[in-house]
Parts: C-alpha cells; sequence; structure tokens
C-alpha cells in the first residue's frame, strides 16, 4: 500500500510540474496574443485616420471639381454674351502696337471675288454676306486668342 502511495505521489508531483510548464507557456502566448493585439489596434487607428484624411481629400477634390466646372460654365457663358455683343472686334490697338506696312492692310479683308457670268447680282450677295459674317466670326476668335496670349506673356513677365 506504502507503494501505491509514493507512485500516486510521484504522480501528483509530475502532473504538478507538467501543470506548471502548461501555466508558462500560456502565459507566454497570452503575453505574445496582447502584444499583437496591440499593434493591431495601433494599425488599425493609423489606416483609420488615413481613411478620414483621404475622405477628406476626396471631397475638397469633388468640392473642386464642381467650382471648375461652374467656372467653365461661367467662361462659356461670357465668351458667349461677348460674341453676341460684339460680333467684331475693334482691332486698332493690336495694329498700333506692331508696326505693319499700311499697304498691306486693306479695307476689305474679303478678298476679290470672281462669279461666272450665269450668276445674277442679288444671288451673289448673300453668299458675300454669309462669307463676310464666317470671316467676321473666325476673325473674332482669331483676336480672342491673340489677346489671351498676349495677357499671359505680360503676366509672365
Amino acid at each position: 500500500m506504502q507503494s501505491e502511495i509514493d507512485s500516486l505521489k510521484q504522480r501528483i508531483f509530475k502532473l504538478k510540474v507538467e501543470k506548471a510548464d502548461l501555466e508558462v507557456k500560456n502565459a507566454e502566448l497570452l503575453k505574445q496574443v496582447m502584444e499583437e493585439n496591440t499593434k493591431r489596434e495601433a494599425e488599425n487607428a493609423e489606416l483609420k485616420a488615413k481613411i478620414v484624411k483621404l475622405e477628406q481629400i476626396a471631397e475638397e477634390n469633388t468640392e473642386l471639381k464642381d467650382r471648375i466646372t461652374k467656372l467653365e460654365q461661367k467662361q462659356i457663358q461670357v465668351i458667349f454674351n461677348k460674341q453676341e455683343a460684339s460680333p467684331v472686334k475693334d482691332i486698332s490697338p493690336l495694329i498700333e502696337s506692331h508696326s505693319y506696312d499700311e499697304k498691306s492692310i486693306t479695307s476689305n479683308p474679303l478678298p476679290e471675288i470672281e462669279y461666272s457670268s450665269t450668276q445674277s447680282e442679288s444671288s451673289t450677295e448673300p453668299k458675300t454676306s454669309l462669307l463676310q459674317d464666317i470671316i467676321y466670326d473666325n476673325l473674332a476668335k482669331i483676336l480672342d486668342f491673340v489677346e489671351t496670349i498676349h495677357k499671359e506673356r505680360i503676366r509672365v513677365r
């Protein structure tokens, strides 16, 4: 009976040692899990901050795009209104700022148009008027472009 008691005591001692080893391993694993959780929480906080920042940037971009669209629409409207108000622009300041030979400037910007003898004068007048309108419209666009370039060059200096 004594041998049985001794073997049970020995068995209890081994189990206590095994329990202590398991508790140490458990504590180490718990510590490791807690460290990993802390790292993940820090990463999550960083990512959440980045998401908030990106959302703010996206909102600002949307606002800026809207403002650009509105400005473009206003610019188109202003250009349209300018074209309606004055189809032919005064180019005298541009001419005075450059030295041109007076012979190269003609009073009629349209080249001489020859008509066949079969056309009547009344049929040529609408064609000439239409042609003049097209040329004046193109001239206005060209002058707008030249003015824009001139203003940009002045700003650069």
